[in-house]
């Protein structure tokens, strides 16, 4: 969208989303010479998102461009040639939060792999990448309000989107551009993923299945759906038992929960390596084996599934190469150039020690 100047704009008052009125902002800034961190407080977004306004980057949405170019009209500023330079030199970054139970809140188990992708696609455009490591949602909140008032960052990528998300809308607001990891790739590759999970259980003869997962995020909910489907297409009996955070006490009540009920399940799903050796630890308190009394699969390949005996049957996707297009996008994005959806490799159940065909004493036990 090319700029535009807009004529008589009116005053607002300097509540919600709405410019801070100009008299104020030149007052509480304490000089006469307006800069873009008036036009900045004025528009309530970050002095990124001024600059890719009048540096012609697109991005940002065209109510949140609109309001930039209001509060730069109403103010009577303009970018001067060195200090537009000065912009356009100045390297660009991207911003990370991170949840610190190492799961980036969610979006992969395999954090460091998928980091990794992401600096490396950003590196070779002289992008940094800026990480936030946080412990609770309050944390979080404050990381992406820090990076908007100080200008740390030109971008945001937002990983492990909730079912009931506030964070691009507050983005829209903030004028700060984003993506969304769980956008850049198809939903096939969670679903088929999942899918190969039940296939594998119902091939060695479980009829009686059960997953353990993650209640509001979208990875978990697309999980859960392929689950219920494939298990639904096989005629296997399935219970999908949500956890309140994906935590290893969480994981550890569902376990206890699914092996109280009368016929419980001959194979369970989880999450995560972490879930299903927290689950796992229950199994053996309970005097069962793995995969003797039970089979328990992970949904993501991580360390936990190599150090946990038995080692954990697990889902592999290839979290560098998400990263890296994730860094990929995020530099078309802060170019202005459109934004194409990913094709990665496919997900890969690896086959390890902690699936097994159902015994007969567990069949019968249910019966």
């Amino acid at each position: 969208m090319g700029r535009r100047r807009i004529a008589g704009a009116g005053l607002q008052a300097g509540t919600g989303s709405g410019p801070v009125p100009a008299q104020r902002v030149v007052q509480e800034a304490g000089r006469s010479r307006v800069t873009i961190s008036d036009v900045a407080a004025r528009a309530r977004v970050s002095k990124s998102a001024v600059s890719f306004v009048f540096n012609g980057r697109r991005g940002l949405s065209e109510a949140t461009t609109e309001r930039i170019l209001r509060a730069a009209d109403d103010l009577g500023w303009k970018p001067n040639a060195r200090a537009r330079a000065l912009s356009l030199d100045r390297p660009r970054s991207v911003g990370l939060v991170v949840g610190r139970h190492g799961v980036s809140p969610g979006a992969c188990s395999d954090l460091a792999g998928f980091i990794d992708g992401v600096g490396t696609a950003l590196a070779a455009t002289d992008t940094a990448l800026v990480v936030r490591v946080v412990s609770s949602a309050a944390e979080e909140t404050g990381a992406y309000d820090r990076f908007v008032r100080e200008s740390q960052v030109d971008g945001i990528l937002i990983v492990d989107l909730r079912t009931s998300d506030d964070r691009p809308a507050a983005l829209t607001v903030l004028g700060l551009p984003f993506l969304v990891a769980e956008h850049v790739v198809a939903n096939a590759d969670e679903w088929e993923g999942t899918a190969q999970a039940v296939r594998h259980l119902a091939a060695a003869g479980h009829e009686r299945i059960a997953i353990v997962a993650e209640t509001g995020t979208l990875r978990s909910a697309r999980r859960q759906k392929a689950f219920a489907d494939e298990s639904r297409a096989l005629g296997l009996s399935a219970r999908v038992i949500g956890l309140p955070d994906p935590s290893p006490a969480s994981a550890r009540a569902a376990t206890d929960r699914l092996l109280g009920f009368k016929a419980p399940p001959t194979g369970i799903l989880y999450d995560t390596g972490l879930l299903a050796s927290a689950g796992m630890g229950v199994i053996g308190r309970r005097g069962m084996r793995v995969p003797e009394s039970l089979s328990v699969i992970s949904l993501d390949d991580s360390s936990f599934a190599l150090v946990t005996e038995p080692a954990i049957t697990s889902v592999r996707r290839d979290a560098y190469a998400w990263g890296r297009e994730c860094g990929l996008r995020l530099v078309a994005l802060l170019g202005g150039d459109p934004v194409a959806e990913a094709e990665l490799p496919p997900a890969e159940l690896v086959v390890r020690a902690s699936t097994a065909p159902p015994s007969t004493t567990t069949h019968e036990r249910s019966r």
